[in-house]
């Protein structure tokens, strides 16, 4: 027979590892839902902003486009990296006009209504991209790749092909980072299921011999 002191201690720690997996778990999971609802809250909210500001003239231009998105996203003035979102949400809107999707979309729009919107929206995204196309590459990648715009214009065809190298070695070494990043998250998840398993294991053999 086990030692009853053995078995309590194993079954504790056994106990501890269970209730450990189980709250981390709902707390990852809660995390994730509620960050993403809080995103279609927000972006609800933006297209709704869009279809009142398109209906009575109140959204002319980027700019405007562009605080209507800082004050529901909360973003100061000084924050440069939410032009791609941006844009992301703007096409988004765009084919949930043309769709005619009420369930974003709160109000009815007549096929003249929704080309003549699809032009602006079209032309915001146009200026936007065009402000800053590099916005959410990082600084390093988005340096070189405002230097080779410069080259480019100045027809510098040396200074071009020095850049790209200069890209090409950025890119192979984020990949690196990325493949190192996905082999530790690949070995991360087994191996904690194979130490939950084999604690269960040998909590159940201690308990029975």
């Amino acid at each position: 027979m086990a030692d009853p002191s053995v078995v309590n201690e194993t079954f504790i720690q056994l106990l501890v590892v269970v209730v450990f997996v189980l709250i981390y778990s709902t707390f990852i999971y809660y995390f994730a839902g509620s960050k993403r609802k809080a995103i279609e809250q927000r972006k609800k909210r933006f297209y709704k902003a869009l279809v009142e500001g398109l209906k009575n003239n109140s959204i002319e231009s980027i700019d405007d486009v562009i605080n209507v998105y800082k004050g529901i996203s909360g973003l100061s003035s000084e924050n440069l990296t939410y032009r791609y979102h941006l844009s992301k949400y703007l096409r988004q809107f765009m084919y949930e006009i043309i769709s005619k999707n009420k369930l974003l979309i709160e109000s009815e729009l007549d096929d003249e209504t929704i080309i003549k919107w699809k032009v602006k929206i079209s032309k915001f995204i146009e200026k936007n991209e065009e402000f800053s196309p590099y916005a959410d590459i990082p600084a390093a990648e988005r340096n070189v790749l405002s230097d080779i715009s410069v080259f480019i214009e100045k027809k510098d065809t040396e200074s071009i092909k020095r850049k790209i190298g200069e890209l090409a070695g950025m890119i192979q070494a984020r990949q690196d980072d990325m493949n190192k990043i996905r082999n530790i998250n690949n070995w991360t998840i087994p191996l904690s299921v194979i130490g939950l398993v084999l604690t269960v294991i040998f909590g159940i053999l201690a308990i029975t011999t």
